[in-house]
């Protein structure tokens, strides 16, 4: 199944677009794609003690045990920080 994946701000700057698309394995969850990309961009670092991501599919509210389907858009962004 093919997913488009919305990356914005820090997410954006370390993978290097705002858009791409990726072929995942049928059952595949957001996790998977968070996952996918920290093995391809070195300067994606999903596990970073700073780094607190908000997913989204579809427009809708995600967690990284969301499952996706064909023709998903999964959004990735940091979580925006209230002083």
């Amino acid at each position: 199944m093919e997913v488009t994946i919305r990356c914005y701000g820090d997410v954006a700057d370390a993978v290097g677009a705002a858009s791409l698309s990726r072929v995942l394995e049928p059952q595949s969850t957001v996790g998977d794609v968070v996952r996918g990309l920290a093995a391809e961009f070195d300067a994606f670092d999903p596990e970073s003690p700073s780094t607190e991501l908000v997913y989204r599919v579809n427009g809708g509210d995600a967690e990284r045990t969301t499952r996706l389907a064909d023709g998903d858009a999964v959004v990735l962004s940091e979580r925006s920080v209230e002083e």
